[in-house]
């Protein structure tokens, strides 16, 4: 049995008391929809349609087909797959033999994967051959020479290559799976089990690799499904990666209302906006980025969007501005959510929600989720204070596998006195909503005075020359610090730092919060997660650039 790592009995039983947690596994649910509604359609991509029966039974021939390949209940595989069909097929199937699955994002290189088949004891992995001019075969076959427990490789191509196995045999059989019913229910997880990992996103190095049981993904899917009172004939576009918080928590709220999702693979904005036409999308989840990138890039207006009800977003700035562009040019509610892999969401806005109130927060606290805001020595801060952002709850965590240093570091104990520290600056208001205003470790301070990188990138978001921006500190000889604006440009626009500070006095920032410097590039260094700019190095590389234009620049 996979144990988690700081889950208690208390905790388990106080979560099914407050209805928060029950006793149903994966599992349980998905033979559940399959009995109910069997030949409705639950899962689309490029190349698969499935319904629910069909997906139980796919699952079935995989679980039966990862044991008789030698797997033994808890051991891991990881896979690294682009958002399809096959990668949720995958995780109902770990599910169902007692395996442990992580996902890897498609951004991994040799190092990352490496540290993360060590980390889990990953004695499998599942990838592509060959994807977007990456050998994630050969890859993987290099770090097997350094971890021999490493011996079972899964590709997903047709053509399979030597020392390789079909993922796609496992999947067609030929397993009668119908004798081996019992013998899976015996390797099952049950919903207070570790039954698969996420990965942190690799702020302060390698990623860690956070537990989860299916009550917490469970818990962490029917909190959206509340605040977007998603329903089974709700059709799902999730276009956020799967081996990210927001792709994954929006497949266990349609997974458990019986909703049909369908699946980009690889995102441009036009791709998404066909999908959402081809499939009659009402509700889609995405990231911030992505949504930017289809209000910039792509004419709305070429398609029909008229089934959208909801976008919920997350995971990076998105301002009032932009919320409401959303919202006018698709036509439908914008729900934005904040969290991380540890917490899924720990604020969440619901379509009942004021708009004022959806737009400019994150909502109030998820439901099962508690939240607290304290100062520096640990004391809760008054309502409407800024302080730091404290998360606990029935959607959280169980730890970090195989690192109890790690897990009471960011949770300060095991049990349910433990609150995981989030990194964010935050408030909330009269009614309960909560707001993020930057990272602790992130914060400018100016000539004594503080300033959040969030409130000036929120505001540059809307700027219509501008893809993405970045505020990070720089030193000062005098002020100690200045703000100094990292962008990329829409392509083909020019852009002064003029432009950027005239832009933000009109939006009302004040004047010791305009940044005095401006660094143009191309793209980003993102984490490893690839959803997310990488800040430290980030800064570390225009700080290093500073420091060699000479002392007087400082």
């Amino acid at each position: 049995m996979a144990n988690p790592t700081r889950l208690t009995q208390d905790m388990i039983d106080g979560y099914i008391d407050r209805g928060y947690w029950d006793k149903l596994s994966i599992s349980d649910i998905l033979r559940r929809n399959a009995e109910r509604s069997p030949d409705k359609e639950v899962l689309v991509d490029s190349d698969t349609r499935l319904t629910w029966a069909e997906l139980e039974n796919r699952t079935n021939n995989v679980a039966v087909g990862l044991l008789k390949l030698g797997m033994k209940r808890d051991q891991a595989i990881v896979a690294q797959l682009p958002s399809s069909v096959t990668s949720l097929l995958l995780l109902l199937a770990c599910h169902k033999a007692g395996i442990l699955c992580c996902f890897s994002p498609m951004t991994f290189r040799y190092n990352e994967l490496k540290h993360i088949v060590k980390t889990t004891k990953a004695v499998a992995v599942l990838t592509p051959t060959e994807y977007r001019g990456v050998n994630y075969f050969n890859m993987v076959r290099e770090i097997a020479r350094d971890v021999p427990e490493l011996n079972i490789f899964l590709v997903t191509d047709n053509d399979v290559p030597q020392g390789a196995l079909s993922f796609r045999s496992l999947y067609e059989g030929p397993f009668k799976t119908d004798s081996y019913q019992k013998y899976l229910q015996r390797k099952a997880f049950s919903p207070f089990e570790v039954s698969a990992f996420a990965l942190s996103s690799g702020t302060t190095g390698m990623p860690k690799c956070i537990e989860h049981t299916g009550a917490s993904f469970k818990s962490a899917g029917w909190g959206v499904a509340q605040r977007a009172k998603l329903t089974e004939d709700d059709v799902i576009g999730n276009i956020a990666p799967l081996s990210g918080g927001p792709g994954l928590q929006n497949w266990w709220s349609a997974f458990q209302v019986g909703a049909k999702t369908c699946l980009l693979e690889h995102f441009t904005p036009d791709k998404a906006l066909e999908l959402i036409q081809k499939e009659r999308v009402s509700y889609l989840s995405a990231i911030p980025t992505q949504l930017i990138r289809m209000l910039k890039e792509s004419n709305l207006d070429r398609y029909d969007l008229s089934t959208l009800r909801v976008i919920r977003t997350g995971a990076a700035a998105f301002d009032a501005y932009l919320a409401a562009e959303t919202e006018q040019r698709f036509r439908c509610k914008v729900l934005i959510a904040g969290g991380s892999m540890e917490t899924f969401s720990f604020a969440q806005s619901g379509v009942d929600d004021p708009r004022e109130k959806r737009l400019r927060t994150l909502g109030k606290p998820f439901p099962g989720n508690e939240i607290k805001i304290v100062d520096d020595d640990g004391r809760e801060v008054s309502v409407g204070q800024i302080g730091q952002l404290l998360v606990r709850g029935a959607a959280t965590s169980s730890g970090y596998y195989g690192d109890l240093d790690a897990t009471l570091a960011a949770w300060g104990t095991i049990g349910n006195k433990g609150w995981f520290k989030t990194g964010d600056l935050a408030k909330i208001d009269e009614q309960g909503y909560v707001a993020i205003v930057g990272r602790k470790k992130q914060m400018i301070i100016r000539g004594g005075q503080n300033i959040y990188p969030g409130e000036i990138e929120d505001l540059l978001v809307s700027h219509p020359k501008l893809m993405q921006a970045v505020i990070i500190g720089i030193p000062d000889l005098v002020m100690g610090e200045r703000v100094c604006v990292c962008v990329t440009p829409v392509p083909g626009q020019g852009l002064t730092l003029e432009e950027i500070t005239s832009f933000l006095r009109e939006k009302g920032l004040a004047i010791h919060k305009l940044p005095e410097r401006l660094e143009v590039l191309e793209q980003f260094p993102t984490l490893v997660d690839g959803q997310k700019v990488d800040k430290i190095s980030l800064t570390k590389k225009i700080i290093e650039k500073v420091m060699a234009e000479g002392e007087d620049n400082v």
